[in-house]
């Protein structure tokens, strides 16, 4: 394993697993997914390390594996874009700072806070 990969590994996981159990409601399944979206990621890391952004390819992936099994009783994605929805619950219910949930979905944080501005001014924030 990568040196590089390893240090993303370490990271992100506690973060992913603790956005999962959100989304899925159960602790275990939540770290087989998270683990599972990093397994994928080990798989593509010579794309993602190619890519402008390995941390988007990584949510892309987490979210993928997420949305394959996640109930679909979390109001914020009936009434959100998925990523403004993922915004909300990094930013408010994870209480990530907003510069470290905008690495986290390998966003620059100016479009990060777009995002999270466009989901409160809809009003599904609040």
């Amino acid at each position: 394993m990568p040196a590089a990969f390893a240090a993303f590994c370490q990271r992100h996981l506690d973060i992913y697993i603790r956005y999962a159990l959100l989304r899925v409601g159960d602790d275990r399944q939540a770290r087989v997914l998270a683990q599972a979206a990093l397994g994928d990621l080990a798989m593509a890391w010579a794309e993602a390390l190619q890519s402008p952004s390995p941390a988007a390819l990584a949510w892309r992936l987490l979210a993928a594996r997420i949305s394959g099994v996640a109930p679909d009783d979390l109001q914020l994605y009936r009434v959100l874009p998925a990523l403004q929805a993922d915004a909300v619950l990094l930013r408010y219910r994870l209480g990530l700072p907003a510069a470290e949930a905008a690495e986290v979905m390998g966003w620059q944080p100016g479009e990060f806070t777009c995002l999270l501005k466009a989901a409160v001014r809809s009003g599904a924030a609040a």
